[in-house]
């Protein structure tokens, strides 16, 4: 082998070698912290109980998120153990490296392997280059998976398989569906005219068979009843409450504001490319399309949060990539371009190293929900169930103990401290007698208010405005503790 064949061998190595670096470099922080997200003690809590009998969406856990997401974290801590949140990290890493990979592949098959290595590691970049709650194992990294998968096979004409894996994405996350217009797209601009009928039935088949698949699942694991009415019946009512302008415009500053001009580069390259359209080919048109369609499933929820936005960064870092590939740039561009994804990239790194996830602190004295979890831990057996009033389940892992109820935390997703009646779907009129039934099943061997403490702007929904609790804490439970505001009851 000739020298310059020994050149390019370790050329077409290095490139893939490094980018895989840069990925799991930037995906570092995750593994610093235990907790990188409220949201994953939710799902924590919730398979905690799965994995003590109880069934899903019902006394084994009540979300408004599809099962996939518990089915995992349930899985993984039957392996690893209760609460093992670094497993949960791995597994959510594992997730968005195989997704990295698909991306790659659809790269590939795009316009070569230049663009998809590129594009695997813009994915890889993207999904770390935020706050730490983009970070967390949350349930749009592991929708990813299976999503790219799908639009891989859509675009390989696999159309079976494409609604196959659309309903294995839609398992952690209902905004996946809007892919389905991806889908007719697709059937219209790559099957020839009177050729469309038997892929449109594959199409359907693979849906109808992932449907069936997931219901049994459910069945076997939890409650179908009760993943139609937590699931789908308050999406309508979740989404419409997160639709106030203050409430978007708040949001949307945590959010899509910063992702849009953080990563300013990949838009720009993307739009770019977007205005050759006439020289685009079908399959190039069908990614500008779904970054449209996954931009409006991140935003569809007016609920908005960083990690919406990961069901928008497969296509953005795609179609990113087809822009730098194609175009020639002078080195000094180039050299621009990098900085403009590598500065916001380190940035961030060096804030989620170091910030409480969270509650975004990185001063002295910093949070005190350590010092809360500790005192719960110390006062209670292992065998003890605890009840959070408020909208702090990481209480519950970060003390490892299991809570006494179905719900892990009540008005999510609702701007609490505003003047709007707190009339949320996890405090509707049959909450409170499940509640009540759970605490009289499992007493609370402490019962932690967060209220006191307005900890998540909870100030306005103190525990003697709910009858269940207020009986309960005046006739069984006395006060035994104040820490940073939290007031924790223990039985009498």
């Amino acid at each position: 082998m000739t020298a310059r064949h020994l050149t390019i061998s370790w050329r077409t190595a290095a490139w893939p070698a490094l980018a895989g670096l840069a990925v799991i470099v930037a995906h570092l922080p995750s593994f610093v912290h235990r907790l990188l997200d409220g949201d994953e003690a939710i799902y924590g809590s919730i398979a905690v109980l799965m994995n003590l009998g109880g069934g899903l969406y019902g006394a084994g856990g009540v979300d408004n998120k599809p099962p996939g997401i518990f089915w995992v974290y349930a899985l993984t801590f039957r392996v690893s153990g209760a609460y093992q949140m670094t497993a949960i990290h791995a597994v959510g890493f594992a997730a968005m490296a195989a997704t990295c990979l698909l991306i790659f592949k659809i790269g590939r098959d795009l316009a070569g392997t230049s663009s998809g290595i590129l594009a695997a590691l813009f994915y890889g970049v993207l999904t770390a280059a935020g706050n730490p709650r983009l970070l967390a194992s949350n349930t749009e990294v592991f929708m990813m998976l299976p999503l790219a998968a799908s639009v891989l096979c859509m675009l390989r004409r696999q159309w079976f398989w494409t609604g196959v894996l659309l309903v294995a994405a839609g398992a952690f996350r209902q905004s996946a569906a809007v892919n389905v217009l991806l889908v007719g797209l697709a059937l219209f601009w790559l099957e020839p005219a009177g050729e469309r009928r038997l892929p449109a039935l594959l199409f359907v088949g693979g849906l109808l068979a992932g449907l069936v698949a997931g219901a049994v699942l459910i069945v076997l694991t939890g409650s179908l009843a009760g993943f139609w009415r937590w699931t789908i019946q308050t999406l309508v009512g979740y989404a419409s409450a997160s639709w106030t302008p203050g409430y978007v415009w708040s949001r949307a500053q945590d959010s899509i504001v910063p992702f849009v001009i953080d990563m300013s580069v990949l838009w720009i390259a993307s739009i770019a490319l977007i205005t050759r359209w006439r020289a685009l080919s079908v399959e190039v048109r069908l990614m500008v399309a779904w970054l449209i369609v996954a931009m409006a499933g991140s935003l569809a929820g007016g609920h908005l949060s960083w990690h919406y936005f990961i069901q928008a960064m497969g296509p953005l870092a795609l179609l990113a990539a087809l822009a730098f590939d194609r175009f020639e740039m002078r080195r000094w561009v180039a050299a621009a371009a990098v900085l403009g994804i590598a500065l916001p990239a380190a940035a961030w790194w060096a804030f989620d190293v170091s910030a409480d996830p969270l509650t975004y602190d990185f001063k002295a004295p910093g949070p005190q929900h350590q010092a809360v979890s500790s005192y719960i831990a110390a006062h209670t057996s292992p065998s003890d169930r605890v009840f959070v009033w408020g909208d702090w389940p990481a209480l519950y892992v970060e003390s490892d103990r299991v809570m006494a109820g179905r719900f892990p935390g009540f008005l999510r997703g609702f701007e609490r401290g505003s003047d709007v009646p707190p009339n949320s779907w996890d405090t509707a009129p049959e909450v409170w007698t499940l509640l009540e039934s759970d605490l009289s099943a499992n007493p609370p061997a402490l019962i932690v208010d967060t209220a006191a403490a307005d900890w998540s702007d909870f100030a306005k929904y103190p525990m003697s405005n709910y009858p269940v609790l207020a009986e309960l804490v005046a006739n069984r439970y006395h006060a035994v503790a104040t820490i940073d505001g939290v007031v924790i009851y223990a039985r009498n």
